[in-house]
């Protein structure tokens, strides 16, 4: 014999919140994968003069930080500031460059009485470093929104050879304005040190074909 269950108001109000809420659930995780999608780091390898064939891995890395007194920079501070915020960046890049490039080999910023012993020594000159910063949407500066903007020559190399350059090459950043900050971006906070770090990353990804050690496996057996 066929039951027909009776209509009951409460279950069919129990069902519908819970496809609103996993309608939710999806509308929030397309947001998050959108906004995630726009998170990436605008930086890139614009140009190379060498890049060495069979260049030996360094036993160390020296960085000279580098140098930036005849580079277009603007950070968007008052005139006052301007040599301060100058005369700090290469030191803050260097940092930045120290702590990725650690992941191949052993590092170190030198001082500028130090020379480096052996190994490779990274050195090189910023061309343009642009911030475009300001607190809103609009920039003091200039009239309009803005992107922040760095470019510079990057020189590499190995004193075991007698000091032949390895890789010699030219990188640009920047930063896009948005009100979505991220890892990557600051949204509408200071761009520098977000260029900085995402300048000195891509380096690392760039002279070495496994900086973060993916393919790396402390066990010789197949797993499934």
């Amino acid at each position: 014999m066929l039951m027909i269950a009776p209509f009951s108001p409460a279950r069919n109000e129990s069902g519908g919140r819970v496809l609103i809420r996993i309608m939710k659930t999806a509308g929030l995780a397309l947001l998050s994968v959108a906004l995630a999608s726009c998170a990436s780091p605008d930086v890139r390898v614009t140009h190379t003069d060498r890049a060495m064939i069979d260049a030996p891995p360094p036993k160390a890395i020296y960085i000279r930080p580098f140098r930036i007194a005849c580079a277009s920079f603007d950070p968007c501070v008052n005139d006052g500031a301007k040599p301060i915020r100058q005369a700090l960046a290469p030191v803050e890049f260097a940092n930045d460059l120290q702590e990725e490039l650690a992941k191949i080999a052993p590092s170190r910023v030198l001082e500028p009485d130090e020379y480096a012993p052996l190994g490779w020594l990274v050195d090189g000159e910023f061309q343009q470093v642009q911030s475009g910063y300001s607190p809103g949407w609009w920039n003091p500066c200039v009239t309009g929104p803005r992107d922040s903007c760095i470019n510079l020559h990057i020189r590499i190399r190995d004193l075991c050879q007698r000091g032949a350059v390895v890789y010699e090459f030219d990188v640009a950043a920047g930063t896009q304005k948005s009100p979505y900050g991220s890892i990557y971006k600051p949204g509408l906070g200071y761009p520098l040190p977000f260029d900085f770090r995402n300048t000195a990353e891509l380096i690392a990804l760039t002279i070495t074909p496994d900086p973060f050690r993916y393919g790396y496996r402390n066990s010789p057996v197949l797993r499934y």
